[in-house]
């Protein structure tokens, strides 16, 4: 699969250079901090090195302040986390498991209410935990909100609650609860939103987001 995409990405490199060799612009790109962390970079990258002279202007958000800012029309494409519906806005670039993580390796019966490391409401992830232990009807508070990646993390490892991320996201040090006794989260989504007029070098940094995501 990778020598794959990379040979995509030569191609593109090469049809680049020969039809748009002077393409130029700036693209507009918000993106959740998680995701812009762990799987965007070398996307980015790759793109850079088959349109050197289109700018990117890449902004990391909050899915809530991503769709609002891109209502306003601040960014020409939006990568956002969705729930899994048939009437979902956006076309689906990635799905990956959600996973509970926290800081020991050993998960007992704790007593009292499970601590939780959330991003603030409304949030997919926060969402999907919460709902999925009210269905488990397993006790839950929220002790430490934080809209930062890092922020959660470092609260995670430091021993104050247990958080959910993809699983391909978890930091090598932290641990992920397998099955009981917690439920399961499912997947993630990560869906691209576009503008209605987007300009030629958005359209080809579109593609390229969903071939090298997909």
């Amino acid at each position: 699969m990778a020598n794959a995409k990379r040979l995509l990405d030569l191609n593109d490199e090469v049809v680049a250079r020969v039809k748009e060799p002077t393409m130029q612009g700036t693209v507009r790109l918000g993106t959740p901090e998680d995701f812009a962390t762990r799987h965007l970079p070398s996307v980015l990258a790759r793109f850079a090195q088959a349109y050197p002279a289109v700018a990117l202007e890449v902004t990391c958000d909050l899915t809530l302040n991503l769709m609002e800012r891109f209502r306003k029309g601040e960014f020409d494409l939006a990568l956002i986390k969705r729930e899994r519906s048939l009437e979902a806005t956006g076309i689906r670039v990635w799905r990956e498991p959600l996973v509970w993580v926290r800081a020991d390796r050993d998960f007992g019966a704790a007593d009292g209410p499970l601590p939780l490391v959330v991003s603030p409401a409304p949030c997919v992830y926060r969402k999907r935990a919460t709902e999925a232990l009210d269905r488990a009807r397993r006790p839950w508070r929220i002790a430490y909100t934080c809209g930062s990646l890092a922020g959660s993390l470092a609260a995670v490892k430091a021993g104050l609650g247990m958080t959910v991320l993809p699983k391909d996201m978890v930091p090598s040090e932290l641990h992920i609860v397998d099955g009981k006794p917690l439920p399961d989260l499912k997947d993630t989504e990560i869906a691209l939103l576009q503008k209605g007029d987007l300009s030629v070098p958005a359209q080809r940094l579109k593609e390229h987001v969903i071939r090298s995501l997909g």
